[in-house]
């Protein structure tokens, strides 16, 4: 069912926990609340230099997250982009169905960053 690559990221996840005081962090579910996925960031100018999750998921999800975690290291929070064919190449071409949700969560942690951000410029 699963793939050697999805099933070895899943047994061997990276950059599993969270982040103290993280600059930005999104506790997100799925739409039928199977998954449950939190990523915490810490941003130093500008410079995503960690990211952390942690999941209670399917294998395709933990997979996802661990690889989305790995591609933010040194981004700038700014000008993020993830590309799913990407990840999916990095998954040994599989497409799991939930990539966008991890997307979309870790998008809401550059977005709490930006928030808090913004309140402490005014």
């Amino acid at each position: 069912m699963y793939s050697n690559v999805v099933l070895n990221i899943f047994n061997n996840p990276k950059n599993t926990g969270r982040i103290s005081k993280p600059d930005g962090i999104a506790d997100c579910y799925n739409e039928d609340n199977t998954a449950h996925v939190e990523f915490s960031l810490r941003i130093e100018s500008g410079i995503i230099t960690d990211c952390k999750f942690r999941a209670q998921a399917n294998p395709y999800i933990v997979a996802v997250c661990s690889t989305i975690t790995s591609m933010m290291r040194g981004k700038m929070a700014a000008m993020v982009f993830l590309d799913p064919y990407s990840i999916k190449s990095e998954l040994g071409d599989e497409m799991p169905i939930d990539i966008s949700f991890c997307i979309d969560c870790i998008k809401l942690a550059i977005n709490d960053y930006k928030e808090k951000l913004e309140k402490s410029s005014k």
